[in-house]
């Protein structure tokens, strides 16, 4: 190979690196002497970003680009002192955090420090990929690595289908690569960032010598078709516990031009996502569970602008599912009542063009949703309980000067059959000093809610507002903000947005220490100490006044420990908890602390555990201990368990309104919950795996005292209040799952589900007689299995015409 190593510095300092183009491609099979990388450039030189900063790396890495009509061509060779210590351990493709050395190369294709791409290959072949202003991001590209006495070695191929880029004669874009040894935890950089600054992309050298290249149809098509079956033991035998179903559809995605893409989906199926952690929710707001759904976890960072998108509005609970036992005579009985709403499709359009401008628009459709009655006569109706709706999301994002934006969005929601419909419209801008180191940020919000009126047919308008501004030092060891919050009472986003709490202010300050650089034992550390006051943005009473402060340290070994420490320093008024319109709660302020840990990833045996409590002046006392160890049995098996043990002693919580006083009753309530959660993977290949995931939720509680709230906010003993609120609820899942990706971006995957969901009115002490109560009750079966094959169009006509 000609040996020309790349230390050329661009006049503002950076790296400068020339990508070469190929006649002919290189063979991927990651063997890095074929005689097609003589013409390429050696790129070295890396340097230590951790452990020791600055610092040349301890072991030599050589890069070699070259491209072609095609595809850009990625070769490295990590040499390596102790071939035999490199890590090397399975995972599924974009799996993070794996035992095993990797290499990573970074392509800012418009060289505007706002965006990236990411391609990684660990050293056992498991491919990662993702962009900096989305790490959903997949892109079906080849890769193979090799392992010999000298070290190992990748070669990358990235077909121009995978990337965004300029549709411009010559391209410049910001390059950076990286090559991490985890046996030392050693990452070392071609072109080295700064620790303590919150944009690494404006240290990253330059890649040139890319001409000529066209940006190609970006177009790909991946059916699928499914198959599955369902026991449900809660249905009556006669009615059919066992249903099977089958169906297909498909995902597209076209390239409008360079910069922009239409993604949509026809027909989804989402049978085979991870199960949700149900819990039992005592509260007065509802539970927020993590998207599970691809499309909506893929390129949607766009629209999270503002914060006025929850993805499981779309395709979630009906709106009347709740009130359908109360449109029943007394002589029906409800036999069907879906959970869900049934998408019909969704489609997106995003991207970010030249000019810096980033556009996105979603738009997504789900049908009417109906129950099912039946009278004693066996004759059956429909009541509608959710109707066909249509969502939208519309937003810009314009890319300033020194990493600073500014952004517009809207969101809309269009029911039909005279149900509510809503509209939200944000915007707001981050602006950056020219080194990065200063930031002020504000945001707003209005929202409109257009609630049907019966009697007037016609809607009413609720219209509501948020804003939200900051400043502060963002860079550095010494860090600090002050900022300003606000929303007022008739704020409403919860159509396509999830907002627990709106009618106050918020005003608060905090301050950050880092240490970035080993200092005698220490490896990194950082504290923080933040003062807060919330009030009622109607009433301007105290919500909430809190001071706040903590420290983080990993140590040498990589043992790492925080402390936090919250006081809540007045009494409190809860607006919320009553669950009528007016009323309040008054409770005392409170201390609550913690103390976490966790140890060397590294090892077979690992772990992280926690200690949490709080307590307040009238004997409220909760604690939370959580015990997390990690078991590396080999390369292709791992285990993670997860044990969490909840007590809350003298909780004064919500019971229940009787309807005929109006009066609201609080109980004093003792509970006790106990999460257990195992997980498992066995990795037969790269491409072929079998995964576990097994959780139980047990959560108990009981009422020893009885209250009616006070129009004051007080408690008042109430003895006369005497029904049973006790309270014994399970929950079961187990998921497992094989997957086979046959092809890039193809997937064979059978899964089996089993559910149990048990909720009494009586305790049961023992752990295991209640495991065993619950592994007696009903059960939900399902097992699917899906075929996806994707079809790209650069694929199927290379090389022709």
């Amino acid at each position: 190979m000609i040996v020309v190593s790349v230390f050329a510095i661009r006049p503002e300092g950076g790296r400068l690196a020339e990508i070469t183009r190929t006649a002919t491609p290189p063979r991927i099979d990651g063997l890095t002497d074929e005689d097609v990388w003589q013409n390429a450039m050696l790129l070295s030189g890396f340097l230590q970003y951790n452990p020791d900063y600055g610092r040349p790396a301890t072991q030599t890495t050589e890069v070699f680009l070259l491209y072609d009509d095609a595809a850009i061509y990625v070769a490295a060779r990590m040499f390596d002192t102790a071939p035999d210590s490199i890590l090397t351990q399975l995972g599924n493709r974009d799996d993070g955090g794996l035992n095993a050395d990797w290499f990573g190369v970074q392509f800012d294709t418009y060289n505007n420090q706002l965006d990236a791409y990411t391609f990684r290959v660990y050293a056992s072949g498991v491919q990662m990929d993702n962009r900096v202003s989305d790490w959903t991001y997949d892109a079906v590209w080849k890769s193979a690595v090799r392992i010999d006495e000298a070290g190992w070695s990748v070669e990358m191929e990235i077909p121009w289908s995978a990337l965004r880029f300029p549709s411009q004669p010559v391209q410049i874009w910001g390059l950076q690569m990286q090559r991490y040894i985890r046996r030392n935890r050693e990452d070392a950089q071609w072109a080295l960032g700064h620790k303590g600054v919150p944009n690494q992309l404006v240290y990253w050298g330059t890649l040139v010598g890319l001409r000529d290249i066209k940006p190609p149809v970006r177009l790909s098509l991946t059916p699928y078709f499914a198959v599955a079956g369902l026991h449900d033991q809660s249905i009556e035998e006669a009615a059919g516990r066992t249903a099977y179903s089958f169906g297909g559809g498909a995902d597209l995605k076209i390239g409008l031009n360079e910069s922009y893409t239409l993604d949509m989906t026809l027909f989804p199926d989402f049978s085979q996502v991870k199960s949700d952690n149900k819990v039992k929710n005592l509260s007065a707001f509802e539970t927020v569970y993590s998207e599970q759904r691809p499309f909506f976890n893929e390129a949607v960072d766009l629209f999270k602008q503002g914060g006025l998108f929850y993805s499981r509005r779309i395709g979630g609970v009906p709106l009347l599912r709740d009130e359908t036992e109360d449109s029943a005579t007394s002589t029906e009985v409800v036999i069907e009542n879906p959970a869900q709403t049934r998408l019909l499709n969704a489609m997106k359009i995003s991207g970010r063009g030249n000019n810096g401008l980033a556009i996105g628009f979603l738009n997504a459709f789900t049908g009417n949703t109906y129950a099912t009655l039946e009278n004693n006569q066996g004759t059956a109706r429909r009541v509608l309980t959710d109707p066909f709706t249509n969502y939208n999301i519309v937003v810009l994002d314009q890319a300033l000067r020194n990493n600073s934006s500014a952004y517009l969005i809207n969101t809309s929601v269009l029911r039909s059959k005279k149900f509510d419909d809503a509209n939200v419209t944000g915007g707001g801008f981050n602006l950056l000093n020219a080194k990065n180191t200063y930031r002020i940020n504000a945001s707003g919000a209005v929202s409109q809610k257009f609630n049907f009126d019966d009697e007037r047919s016609d809607y009413n308008v609720q219209r509501g507002y948020k804003y939200y501004a900051s400043a502060g030092r963002v860079s550095g060891n010494f860090q600090f903000s002050l900022y300003r919050s606000a929303m007022n009472d008739s704020y409403d986003d919860n159509d396509l947005g999830i907002t627990h709490r709106n009618d106050f202010i918020e005003n608060g300050a905090g301050i950050n220490y880092y240490i970035f650089e080993p200092v005698g034992i220490l490896r990194s550390a950082n504290s923080y100490l933040r003062l807060s006051r919330q009030t009622s943005f109607t009433t301007r009473k105290n919500l909430n006044f809190l001071l706040q402060a903590g420290a983080g340290i990993t140590y040498r070994n990589y043992l790492s420990n925080w402390v936090n420490f919250n006081s809540s320093l007045a009494e409190r008024y809860d607006y919320y908890d009553p669950r009528t319109e007016g009323r309040f709660i008054i409770r005392p302020g409170y201390i609550s602390g913690d103390l976490r840990f966790s140890t060397d990833y590294r090892r077979l045996l690992a772990a992280d555990g926690s200690v949490w409590m709080s307590i307040d002046s009238e004997g409220y006392y909760s604690r939370t201990y959580s015990f997390s160890p990690r078991v590396r049995m080999s390369d292709k098996l791992f285990f993670d368990y997860s044990f969490r043990l909840a007590v809350t002693d003298n909780y004064k919580g919500y019971v229940t309104t009787i309807d005929s006083t109006s009066q609201i009753i609080y109980g004093n309530r003792i509970t006790q919950s106990v999460e257990n959660v195992m997980s498992g993977r066995f990795m037969f290949r790269n491409n072929l795996s079998l995964s576990l995931w097994m959780r139980h939720y047990w959560y108990r509680g009981t009422y020893d005292k009885y209250y009616s709230l006070a129009e004051d906010g007080y408690l008042i003993p109430n003895s006369n209040y005497s029904e049973n609120n006790d309270f014994n609820f399970n929950t079961f899942n187990l998921d497992l799952v094989f997957n086979w990706e046959f092809a890039p971006g193809s997937n064979l995957s059978v899964v089996w589900k089993n559910s149990v969901v048990q909720d009494d009115a009586f305790i049961i002490d023992s752990f295991m007689d209640n495991l065993d109560h619950t592994l007696q009750a009903d059960q939900l079966n399902q097992i699917s299995v899906k075929f996806l094959y994707y079809i790209d169009y650069s694929s199927i006509f290379k090389g022709r015409g």
